[in-house]
């Protein structure tokens, strides 16, 4: 079953009003196509859907609306006599078909779609990628519209120079021209554009080496985080907990571990589906993780574990940014037992994935053994994962090769 329903942003636009939004939802998925009208609050009627008759463009955008509901009507009551099932995007791309004023020709406003559409779905840690993207386009751009067809080879290579001029990465140049390149498959897909003015068939993103270093603590480093006291440092405690919890639960992520709640464990068995691809892991708790857990779920955090997540009812955005803000102590408090310890290397919370992955990897555990533990949907993906890892064995053939060489 599918539903639509206008209505407008709740945070106005660089003109003081609010646009004027259609939201459609299908099998619980939702997405928003932002129209070119909007309005004052107080002219909108959420009871009709509709503008006020007070505003004088009542007529033209009524009109509109009333013209784009009957468009979805017979969309859906096409398929229903044809009895075929569609998806969301193209009941989308029926109702911007025929308008010769939607975002057609303008990059940042169908990319801005695009965005709300992940932001509609709540999919935040996407659509924030999504926003962050198209601002740095924006600035660079010094334009608030872009036309596709200025979104060519060239116009990227100068984008490239600008972010490297911004102190850019490769690892984070590739992000936004991935995101780019995401957008205007989208765009093809939905016949906004024609394939031949595509760009990355001749800009390529393989030529960024998003090979950063994956820094990790050994195992010797593992038991000095073990052994050290911050118990009279509460941030740090909490921090030296949430790392070792992840380490010895298989390299769980922060997100996962933030949501952990009652129903997650069972005796000594954990069992919880990873957020980022929606795999699910089951397995026996060692005695550390469990100490850990049994420590924190008798301080009584409802019907969460951790004292992350305090309240029921968090939209995702909320969570995100809850979450976002005590990985970020937690990575601050990591770096201070990294200095007590000794232990000279960037630790953030992720090496824990890491450190356990590289554990794995020097105990020569096969990788399609990795790759379930870790909760990759593919092999490639872990391959990709461990080749930016130490490779010990690699180690040992190059010395043996150099002990037995005369040139030493």
């Amino acid at each position: 079953m599918t539903s639509s329903k206008f209505t407008i942003r709740k945070k106005p636009n660089k003109d003081g009003k609010n646009t004027i939004v259609l939201t459609l939802v299908k099998d619980r998925k939702n997405t928003l196509i932002s129209t070119k009208y909007s309005c004052d609050l107080e002219d909108w009627s959420f009871e009709s859907d509709r503008l006020k008759t007070s505003n004088k463009k009542h007529k033209i955008i009524n009109g509109f609306i009333e013209k784009t509901n009957k468009k979805v009507e017979d969309f859906i009551d096409e398929r229903i006599k044809l009895d075929e099932d569609y998806l969301l995007s193209e009941l989308v791309n029926e109702i911007k078909r025929d308008d010769p004023k939607s975002n057609t020709s303008d990059y940042f406003g169908f990319h801005q779609e695009i965005t709300d559409e992940f932001y509609a779905s709540e999919k935040i840690g996407t659509a924030d990628i999504y926003k962050e993207t198209l601002k740095s386009l924006q600035k660079f751009s010094k334009s608030n519209t872009l036309k596709f067809t200025q979104l060519n080879f060239e116009y990227l290579q100068k984008y490239e120079s600008f972010l490297r001029s911004n102190g850019g990465t490769d690892s984070g140049i590739s992000i936004r021209m991935r995101t780019i390149r995401a957008v205007l498959n989208k765009a093809i897909m939905r016949k906004q554009i024609p394939e031949r003015i595509y760009p990355f068939k001749d800009y390529k993103i393989s030529k960024l080496k998003n090979e950063a270093k994956r820094d990790y603590l050994s195992e010797m480093e593992i038991g000095l985080l073990l052994k050290i006291d911050v118990s009279n440092n509460a941030k740090q405690q909490f921090a030296k907990d949430m790392y070792l919890l992840s380490f010895y639960c298989r390299g769980m992520n922060f997100i996962d571990i933030t949501c952990l709640n009652t129903s997650n464990i069972f005796d000594t068995q954990m069992s919880y589906t990873r957020i980022k691809t929606g795999v699910h892991l089951e397995f026996e708790l060692p005695p550390l993780p469990t100490e850990t857990l049994d420590f924190y779920k008798s301080k009584s955090y409802g019907d969460y574990l951790l004292p992350i997540l305090r309240e029921k009812g968090l939209t995702k955005k909320q969570i995100k940014y809850r979450e976002e803000k005590i990985l970020k102590e937690v990575n601050k408090s990591l770096k201070e037992i990294a200095n007590l310890v000794g232990v000279n290397k960037n630790i953030t919370f992720y090496t824990a994935r890491h450190s356990f992955a590289t554990y794995l990897k020097f105990n020569d555990i096969p990788i399609d053994a990795i790759s379930e533990m870790l909760g990759h949907t593919d092999i490639k993906t872990t391959q990709a994962y461990l080749n930016k890892l130490p490779n010990k064995k690699l180690d040992k053939i190059a010395n043996d090769v150099f002990k037995n060489s005369k040139i030493l």
